[in-house]
């Protein structure tokens, strides 16, 4: 592809990618798959052209509002902040969203960066260092969860032999972090009531050594196929998934509400969805999450803990979401609250609430 072709093609992807309410992903995977001829350096080229626009956004469309995507293509290399740009413009970040963030001078900013690519080791971290590397993987250990491991480049990771063994899987270093915060321990009780994919499933089984027993539900449950596989991979034997709630009657040391969220937390891997976020969609999912914690705290055991975690950085979907649970459900007191970020952390971005039912 000539450069001229890459640009016009990076445009029409643009065009698209504002249009609809997919993911940048999706609709760039789904046009290169039906183009098989862009690979190699043109794929790469067109992919940086791509996501070199998306974390540049705010500044393309406010400076040249009236210009199509081709035509802002070509000041993309010569952006400058000046002074009289709006702050929500220098942060790259949608005006209606600065208020509904605490400190979003620092968090907002930070969150246009490039995230890491983050593994879990599960086994002995230090031994699957060697193996990575072994396999020519340039691997180094992330610098806060004794299990992460950074992959300082993309690589075929799915291909490796310490994959198929389930020795690592992709999770980012905060994903880790707040759930090792959980405090779960071997022979616990667990219900992960929001499992999806199964990512806190698997670590909360590692922490328990596999002994104990983690229920997970997931209002999806063709969400849970992969849990079943990844757990398969790992040789982990007590996770047990179901497709619908069981009786209230059944009760477990730890609720763990991983909720349904903004993804503001991730927007340094997903810039395009800032984009298309909106005021209506984050006051629906501030319902959706009181609704479920109301929901799962009837599982918790006297004297046991529920936790919530998001990966939002929005006060609606976290501190204010606990306040209000708490002024509803007033046998519960917090014990841990924590956020995580790129800016606090480098990690995406997590809040977390643990709360101790009486």
């Amino acid at each position: 592809m000539t450069p001229e072709e890459i640009k016009q093609t990076a445009g029409f992807l643009l065009n698209k990618i504002s249009e609809k309410a997919s993911s940048a992903n999706e609709i760039i995977n789904r046009y290169t798959e039906s183009h098989r001829y862009i690979v190699g350096d043109d794929r790469r080229d067109l992919l940086e052209l791509v996501w070199g626009a998306l974390r540049h956004y705010a500044k393309l469309t406010y400076l040249y509002p009236n210009h199509s995507w081709e035509e802002r293509l070509d000041h993309l290399s010569d952006l400058q902040i000046t002074d009289d740009m709006p702050d929500w413009v220098k942060w790259e970040a949608p005006e209606w969203i600065v208020s509904h963030v605490p400190e979003a001078d620092k968090e907002l900013p930070a969150q246009n960066g490039m995230a890491p690519i983050c593994l879990r080791a599960y086994g002995n971290r230090d031994k699957v260092l060697e193996d990575l590397k072994a396999e020519g993987l340039p691997v180094r250990p992330a610098d806060q969860s004794p299990f992460g491991i950074i992959l300082e480049k993309h690589a075929n990771l799915s291909a490796t032999k310490v994959y198929k063994k389930g020795l690592v899987e992709v999770q980012d270093e905060g994903a880790q972090l707040v759930s090792m915060a959980i405090g779960v321990k071997p022979k616990d009780d667990v219900f992960d009531f929001c499992a999806g994919a199964g990512g806190k499933s698997l670590i909360l089984a590692q922490l328990m050594q596999n002994r104990g027993f983690i229920l997970a539900y997931d209002a999806s449950p063709k969400r849970l196929t992969e849990l079943v596989k990844r757990a398969r991979r790992a040789g982990i034997s007590i996770v047990k998934t179901v497709p619908r709630l069981p009786e209230p009657h059944k009760k477990f040391d730890h609720v763990v509400v991983d909720a349904p969220c903004s993804g503001t937390g991730t927007w340094r891997r997903n810039p395009d969805m800032k984009w298309k976020l909106t005021p209506r969609q984050l006051e629906q999912l501030t319902k959706k999450q009181a609704d479920i914690l109301h929901t799962a705290e009837e599982y918790v055991k006297p004297g046991h803990y529920l936790t919530y975690i998001t990966c939002s950085i929005t006060l609606d979907e976290n501190e204010r979401q606990v306040e209000n649970f708490l002024t509803s459900h007033p046998r519960y007191h917090v014990i841990h609250q924590e956020r995580l970020s790129p800016w606090r952390t480098n990690t995406d971005g997590f809040f977390i609430c643990i709360m101790q039912k009486s």
